[in-house]
């Protein structure tokens, strides 16, 4: 073999050892120690081509082969990429790493280097092809044989459960662990029978959860080998939902889809049990019809109440209307003292209100603001709304922001970003609730409906279609059917290639002032629709 270093002569080898699991590592002599002798007596068999062995360890005691999370094994590949190894000898290929991919990315940085890759029980060199083929070929087997050990262990436990066998994992709330078995504990049992039979009275998982908080009912307690204690606490909401869905209390053992008669003593008779599970199912199917009509919304995650309480999307229907709302989550669970000064928000109207004060900087800073993409949190209270934003505006934007907006709202620059601060409360105004400013005006100021603008708007649909369907001439023929000028054809049919965005505006009634048919007509409309949208959004 060549040398390595230069005109000295030495090869510097260092010895990589490793072992799956720690059982065995507090001896004296283990697994990683006779790794590293046979690699040593390997180097020393080549002491007269120069090699040596590097007085580094490179041990990895309890580590899987299956990734490259390992301390020795980053340890080693720092010191290869400072050039610091001239070879890598390990005693089995699998010891270095199980996947092939992961093969595959160590000897890039190897050959980048350098640096050569030995195998002391497989005899194997990656400074020449064949050594790198079979390689690649033992590699493959030792992934097979890995992927083949993880089945036949899937497999056991599936055929285990099948026999009604408990498979570990800590015991539920009513059962102990003995002799890998479960066994039922007597006191436990009882609350899990008063558990269920209290949901029935309940109707509810929020009322049963306050219900046994205030009865003192706490979870199971268990203590680790090391002595660590964890339970005893109050029921959450998920631990109620699988405690109450647990089919180990009726005797059962399931496994995936499965379910299998077990070999323990069922706590819950199967008539309560099922009664059970017809309530939630049945909660589960009005929660399920609420929230249909709950779309997806840029809001979700980025609203707070005034005590830091996030607010998630609902829904109510009254006289056959939905109604969406963003509810304070401790309203959610019946803990109304906890949330905020304004616990519900109407969705539309805070939707509104942050859309048109987002629309109004567009025409400041210079470009369409995507509101989904800029609103960084919104936090209400009862009097007003707080708004924090991506957006970085010089100091002279910031003064023309100032001056943009209504005079009760404030602007704040912060660091990365800007906070506005929007005066306006829900109040009720003629039956239903508006967001309002102090002064009694709506915060939002919505346009009626432009009937001029929508029949221009559907005459351009129709024309499209006919200009799409027979071609460019088919214009002409229009102009003198409709009994319009020519220029005044070709000038409205431009409406029609709006933004999807603004023609919703122009049906709801919400279209920007500047956007009319005149203005439209002579106007230079964008082709893009993101231009479209910058060119006519303007502040109301």
């Amino acid at each position: 073999m060549s040398s390595r270093n230069g005109a000295s002569g030495k090869v510097r080898c260092a010895i990589y050892t490793r072992k799956s699991s720690e059982e065995g590592l507090q001896q004296h002599f283990n697994s990683l120690h006779a790794q590293r002798e046979a690699c040593e007596a390997y180097v020393l068999s080549q002491a007269g081509e120069g090699w040596s062995a590097l007085p580094t360890i490179y041990d990895d005691g309890g580590f899987s082969g299956g990734n490259m999370e390992r301390p020795a094994l980053s340890k080693l590949l720092a010191d290869v990429d400072a050039g610091q190894i001239d070879v890598v000898v390990v005693y089995k290929v699998d010891r270095l790493t199980r996947a092939l991919t992961d093969f595959a990315k160590i000897v890039e940085r190897f050959d980048a280097r350098g640096v050569s890759f030995v195998s002391v029980t497989q005899a194997f060199n990656t400074t020449n092809s064949l050594g790198r083929l079979t390689l690649n070929v033992l590699l493959s087997f030792a992934q097979f044989e890995r992927e083949l050990t993880g089945e036949r262990i899937r497999d056991k436990i599936a055929a285990s459960k099948a026999k009604g066998i408990w498979m570990g994992g800590p015991p539920p709330l009513g059962y102990d662990a003995k002799d890998r078995a479960l066994v039922v504990n007597n006191e436990e049992a009882a609350t899990v029978v008063e558990i269920f039979r209290s949901y029935l009275a309940a109707g509810s998982v929020h009322t049963l959860r306050r219900s046994l908080e205030a009865r003192g009912v706490r979870s199971k307690t268990r203590v680790s080998r090391q002595g660590l204690v964890t339970g005893g606490e109050p029921f959450s909401r998920g631990a109620l939902f699988h405690l109450l869905t647990n089919r180990l209390y009726v005797g059962e053992i399931v496994h995936k889809t499965n379910r299998y008669p077990g070999r323990h003593t069922p706590i819950v008779d199967h008539a309560l049990f099922d009664d059970v599970q017809a309530m939630l199912a049945k909660s589960v199917r009005r929660r399920s019809s609420a929230s249909a009509t709950v779309s997806a919304t840029w809001l979700t995650g980025r609203i707070f109440d005034d005590r830091g309480n996030i607010m998630s999307p609902a829904t109510t229907r009254r006289r056959g209307c939905g109604y969406r709302y963003y509810v304070s989550a401790p309203l959610q669970v019946g803990e109304r003292q906890l949330a905020g000064s304004l616990p519900r928000f109407p969705a539309m109207a805070l939707e509104d209100l942050v859309n048109d004060r987002v629309g109004r900087l567009s025409g400041v800073i210079g470009a369409h603001l995507d509101t989904s993409e800029v609103v960084r949190r919104i936090e209400v209270s009862r009097d007003q709304v707080i708004v924090d934003l991506n957006v970085a505006p010089k100091p002279a934007q910031a003064r023309r922001i100032a001056r943009l907006l209504p005079p009760i709202d404030s602007v704040e620059v912060l660091d990365g970003g800007l906070r506005l601060t929007l005066s306006a409360a829900l109040r009720p105004k003629r039956g239903a609730k508006l967001l309002l400013t102090p002064d009694g005006m709506p915060a939002v100021a919505r346009r009626a409906e432009d009937p001029t603008l929508i029949q221009a708007l559907v005459r351009a649909e129709a024309w499209k279609h006919h200009l799409l369907e027979y071609g460019s001439d088919s214009l002409e023929r229009l102009h003198r059917s409709e009994g319009v000028d020519r220029s005044y054809a070709r000038r409205l049919i431009r409406i029609a290639f709006l933004s999807p965005a603004l023609k919703r505006a122009i049906l709801d009634g919400a279209a920007p002032p500047d956007l009319t048919v005149q203005n439209l007509k002579r106007g230079y409309l964008p082709l893009y629709w993101s231009d479209q949208d910058t060119a006519y959004r303007r502040p109301a």
